[in-house]
């Protein structure tokens, strides 16, 4: 069926004369006409045409113009039909126009100007439901477009997404692998403040879950605890191995610099203000007793609090060397003897209440096996300190490795070697279920780089 924008009258009877009327009558509409002698040409026009109104004669040879109307209902639903009809045949028109075949109807013979109007509200009805039709498909099509373009847009949403979140994980990365490099250079240069700075960063991780910390507080306090004695490594080391109880006071003083010097190096970095304050005041006593500024108190940022405790329970924990049960239980009656004086009590409570520290005890080995890194395989436990030999440290005892492990492992002895070889359990059972759940705790912090980025809050 064609689509003609300009409207339409068919015109059907089968006297000429009559046609010939109304065409008359309908001239000054703006509207097309066309006529059909019967009820078959009347179908075949609306098979082509897209009408308005359509007026017939109810008597017509062959086909009554309500049979008609039957099938042109179906042809074109949306005509308006009107007939024209004697006042014999008003049973027939009332039950045609009960039944839908017929909108309107006119007793012949018809008033013109009653018919015109008729005609030309119909029609102007037909154009505004026209007009109706058309903005409803085009308010259709748009939403069909606006929907495709919400779709585009989620699905750029999400990609951008993964984009952001991609590059939120290799900041993370990288962020965690400059903080690795600050601790190696002091783990080079000072083993045993290498080691101890790991030991208190682990310690302050497993602390700091189990307090009302966002996210960002949680990791700055672990990444203050990896830096907090980066300032040393501008001490002479003579000085940082002689005890700190048998030095004079000016030797103390300059060892005491050490705190402003580290957060010297780290308020360099864009972000790591708060970290750097948490440097400085590490060696701040509860009770204001400590340096360099003798901050007393809650005065004390939290993270210093938290990793004062730490650092002297570690140096208590490991003063005879590795900490069996009743070293880690001497030093947490260590903390706990100077709670409210040294230490902040709620921490030491802390500590005390979720057993931090004892989930690190190692029970030594009774086998061990040297292997090199092609050798090993995922599963093992380490039952020595790894290093390099420029003396990189990599791994500490009792991680147990995985495949991202070892692969690191690997790669680290292709650019500088582990001449000495790995020493490993030979009997993963002689460790026990204690051995395992240190190598759990220790192999999250120094597992792939993905594990050591999860380990760090």
């Amino acid at each position: 069926m064609e689509n003609n924008k300009r409207q339409t009258l068919l015109l059907v009877d089968d006297e000429k004369h009559i046609l010939t009327a109304m065409r008359r009558l309908f001239s000054e509409l703006d509207a097309e006409i066309f006529t059909a002698s019967n009820g078959e040409e009347a179908l075949a026009i609306l098979a082509k045409q897209n009408v308005s109104v359509i007026i017939s004669d109810q008597r017509m040879p062959q086909m009554t113009g309500v049979e008609m109307f039957k099938h042109a209902k179906r042809i074109s639903p949306e005509s308006v039909r009107i007939l024209l009809t004697g006042y014999a045949d008003i049973d027939v028109t009332v039950d045609a126009i009960n039944s839908g075949e017929v909108k309107y109807y006119l007793n012949k013979p018809w008033d013109d100007q009653q018919l015109l109007s008729q005609v030309k509200e119909s029609l102007e009805n037909q154009k505004i439901k026209a007009e109706n039709r058309r903005l409803a498909a085009s308010l259709a099509t748009k939403n069909r477009q606006l929907n495709a373009l919400n779709e585009l847009l989620e699905q750029k949403v999400l990609e951008q997404t993964e984009v952001i979140r991609k590059q939120h994980e290799d900041l993370q990365k990288s962020f965690m692998e400059t903080i690795r490099a600050f601790s190696t250079v002091m783990e080079m240069r000072y083993k045993e403040v290498g080691l101890h700075t790991h030991r208190v960063a682990t310690l302050a991780k497993e602390l700091v879950r189990h307090l009302s910390l966002s996210e960002k507080e949680q990791r700055d306090i672990v990444v203050a605890a990896f830096l907090h004695d980066i300032g040393k490594i501008a001490l002479p080391e003579e000085l940082l191995r002689k005890d700190y109880k048998l030095c004079t006071p000016s030797e103390k003083a300059h060892i005491q610099k050490h705190t402003i010097i580290g957060q010297s190096c780290v308020c360099a970095i864009g972000g790591f203000e708060d970290i750097a304050l948490v440097i400085r005041h590490h060696h701040e006593e509860y009770d204001g007793s400590g340096y360099p500024d003798r901050l007393k108190g809650e005065a004390v940022p939290l993270g210093a609090r938290i990793i004062h405790v730490l650092n002297v329970y570690d140096r208590e924990a490991y003063k005879y060397g590795d900490p069996d049960r009743k070293s880690l239980n001497d030093a947490s009656a260590y903390l706990v003897k100077n709670s409210g004086a040294r230490f902040d009590p709620e921490i030491v409570k802390k500590i005390i209440e979720h057993d931090i520290g004892h989930e690190f005890f190692l029970q030594e080995a009774s086998q061990t096996v040297l292997l090199q890194p092609k050798e090993l395989q995922p599963g093992m436990v380490i039952s020595e300190d790894i290093y390099t030999e420029n003396g990189m440290f990599i791994l500490p005892k009792g991680a147990q490795l995985s495949i991202g492990m070892i692969k690191r492992i690997n790669k680290i002895n292709a650019a500088d070697r582990i001449d000495k070889g790995i020493h490993v359990v030979k009997d993963m059972n002689q460790q026990g279920d204690l051995n395992a759940k240190v190598s759990r705790v220790i192999g999250r912090r120094f597992g792939s780089d993905a594990e050591r980025i999860d380990a760090s809050v």
